[in-house]
């Protein structure tokens, strides 16, 4: 229908200025200023318009939309509804902008590299104000959704304006789908926004940018096709075509810009528009914007450990890294003041994980914390439902870490595959956990950045989560896609079970995974409760784990979920840097100790030293010894370049092999299968 020259709320329709799927767009005048209307269909414009009125959640986000100001951003400035030739229309008025589309410029071959990067630095600016237009938080500002040359105006002076980002706001997608349409424009479409276009982040966009700046220096699209499902199929699983092979001359950390920006999985794309123009200005691609130390450590997790701490500190002057668990605060009191001193780098353990089974109702420690939940109930799903519960949650969680002097803090956790809550037909309670710490995290990160006491705090993402399920890599891809879309500051892991007894291929991907969130992000992660597999850890990139000096070296369910024998009141625990590990010693016969040490040698540490056997078991200088060997092990490895760090644990891995054989009246080949396992896994990832 032709609307020229027709009035409509004061506007003037001067011109057509094109249509597209969903409707058309006019120049209009009003008071002497110019416009350009977009009006909608009336059956694409959401349900909620034509059943809610104005009194809609859309309204809510155009009225944000209007309230954008960016000079490389097209102004929205008004909207209303109006019966036009007896339809029911929508009517979204924005600054009109001079010049010529970015599509059209470039089939004129109008614009050269330089300013291919100047037009690009531009988006990139327009972009990011868009991203945080409601803060610098993930999922609160707008994402276009619909970038593509035909979206950037282009004026004589160089300067653009970027338009139509918001608008799959006011689109029903109920009426998409049943017409066959897709929302966005496909050659320009991330992997997911084909799958889901419905749930995708910012990092979509940021695929987009890499179609984008891939065009403007070639003329051409990352990938060759015939046919939408063919070009469908190829954005989902084909490498792009190196833009190099159609610009030899290219230059490189642009062209690794680009690739970087086309890759399929979001978390190894760019984390924020600003890491691009750090990548476009610099020799190096930024992976983040902070700078975190990624150097080796081990936390000790503490428990009753007050003396043995008060002794080593006196000799080892260097900063100390401990895990204190929340629910020990008053019977280590004097532990706890203790390690609040400046020596100690400080992670509070919530203690979230272990209030989501019925046992911590008899432990007194637990039930003490502001958090824990009322008598005769225990943390689930539902018990956590309420937006506004989670929130208090959060909060008390969040302060009682402070309160007890956390350096690090941690977003409340719990086991992502609790089998205390039964999968039934109608819930699947895994991913009603994950749903739930994901929500506890975003709403950690945005209750410590409200705080200005918790300015000078870092926040890491707790996750809890089985070994076993890292064996899917789309739920792993899943996992890091999600958590390293985040703000936080690192990772404090823990999985069942990755101990003595896991196979290899678990053990494999458990620790890619972690080594991978960790490059991918440039932050640090802790993986919590290993025993000596966790100097391998480090040896292949990630940052730090923990254990105890004399137990906690696993994670597993059961510690938790029912009260388990303590089977270290029947033994004493003595670590062989020899063996890779801790060996169990019976306390009434210790012979196995002296056996080991006749083949091996006695240990000459400054604790052990002069001692002889039955005193070096004996705590504390079983614990003392530990600690004096592992921080000693810690300086070796970062002693050492990275690429030669996993052929030195592996030589460490040979040697341990080689011990347990010489000692064949005290250990079975069944007691080192691990030692074997470690061999072939490290192997692989040292190729």
């Amino acid at each position: 229908m032709n609307i020229t020259g027709t009035t409509l709320n004061g506007y003037k329709i001067l011109d057509f200025i094109d249509s597209g799927g969903f409707g058309s767009v006019y120049k209009a005048v009003k008071n002497g200023d110019e416009y350009a209307i977009k009006i909608f269909r009336e059956d694409y414009v959401l349900k909620e318009f034509r059943e809610k009125g104005e009194e809609n959640r859309i309204k809510q986000e155009i009225e944000i939309m209007k309230s954008v100001n960016h000079p490389y951003l097209i102004r929205y400035v008004d909207d209303f509804k109006e019966t036009l030739l007896s339809v029911p229309s929508y009517f979204l008025v924005m600054e009109y902008a001079k010049g010529k589309t970015l599509r059209k410029l470039m089939s004129e071959n109008a614009i050269n590299e330089s300013q291919a990067i100047d037009i690009f630095q531009k988006i990139l600016e327009g972009i990011k104000a868009l991203h945080n237009i409601r803060g610098d938080e993930e999922d609160k500002g707008i994402i276009h959704r619909d970038l593509k040359p035909e979206n950037i105006i282009v004026n004589g002076n160089g300067d653009l304006k970027i338009i139509d980002y918001g608008i799959s706001k006011v689109i029903d997608y109920t009426s998409i789908t049943s017409t066959g349409n897709v929302m966005g424009s496909p050659p320009y479409m991330s992997p997911e926004q084909i799958t889901d276009s419905k749930h995708i982040d910012k990092r979509s966009d940021l695929y987009t940018l890499g179609v984008i700046l891939y065009e403007m220096l070639t003329q051409k699209l990352p990938y060759e096709f015939h046919s939408l499902p063919e070009l469908y199929d190829k954005i989902k699983n084909d490498h792009p075509i190196p833009p190099r092979r159609w610009k030899p001359l290219m230059n490189n950390k642009v062209e690794n810009v680009i690739l970087k920006l086309l890759e399929k999985s979001p978390y190894k794309r760019f984390t924020k528009v600003a890491l691009i123009t750090d990548a476009m200005q610099s020799e190096e691609i930024k992976l983040t914007e902070k700078v975190y130390d990624l150097t080796p450590k081990f936390y000790l997790r503490l428990w009753n450990e007050k003396s043995v701490l008060q002794t080593f500190v006196e000799r080892n002057k260097n900063k100390l890294y401990v895990e204190f668990p929340a629910n020990f605060q008053k019977q280590q009191k004097n532990l706890l003041t203790l390690i609040n001193t400046p020596q100690f780098e400080k992670i509070i353990d919530p203690a979230t994980m272990r209030l989501a089974y019925p046992a911590q109702q008899d432990k007194k420690g637990l039930q003490e914390l502001s958090y824990a939940p009322p008598k005769f109930q225990f943390i689930t799903p539902d018990y956590l439902q309420d937006n506004k519960k989670k929130q208090e949650y959060v909060k008390q969680v969040i302060d009682e870490q402070f309160k007890l002097g956390a350096d690090i803090l941690v977003s409340p956790y719990h086991y992502i595959h609790n089998t205390n809550v039964p999968a039934t037909q109608r819930r699947n309670p895994v991913a009603e956990w994950f749903d739930l710490d994901i929500k506890l995290l975003k709403e950690s990160i945005d209750y410590k950045a409200s705080v200005r006491e918790y300015d000078n705090k870092q926040l890491y993402a707790g996750i809890c989560l089985n070994g076993d399920s890292l064996l899917d890599n789309r739920h792993t891809t899943d996992l890091l896609n999600m958590f390293s879309a985040f703000d936080c500051d690192g990772y404090f892991i823990y999985v069942d079970c990755i101990d003595n007894t896991t196979n290899t291929a678990t053990l494999y991907h458990y620790i890619r995974t972690l080594v991978e969130l960790q490059k991918s992000t440039n932050k640090p992660v802790i993986a919590g409760r290993l025993n000596s597999l966790g100097l391998g850890l480090l040896c292949a990139g990630v940052t730090a784990y923990s254990s105890g000096a004399a137990r906690f070296e696993s994670f597993y369910e059961d510690l938790y979920k029912e009260e388990v024998v303590d089977a270290y009141k029947m033994y004493e625990r003595y670590y062989f840097p020899q063996l890779l590990g801790t060996i169990s010693i019976a306390k009434k016969s210790p012979l196995k100790l002296q056996a080991i040490m006749n083949e091996l040698g006695a240990c000459n540490c400054y604790y052990c030293n002069g001692k002889n056997y039955l005193q070096m078991i004996e705590a504390p200088n079983n614990k003392l010894h530990f600690l004096e060997n592992i921080h000693n092990e810690i300086e070796s490895i970062k002693s050492i370049p990275q690429l030669q760090r996993i052929p030195y644990f592996l030589r460490r891995i040979e040697e341990a092999i080689n011990n347990h054989r010489k000692l064949p009246d005290v250990f079975k080949t069944s007691d080192y299968q691990h030692l074997l396992n470690w061999k072939e896994v490290f192997e692989e990832l040292n190729k």
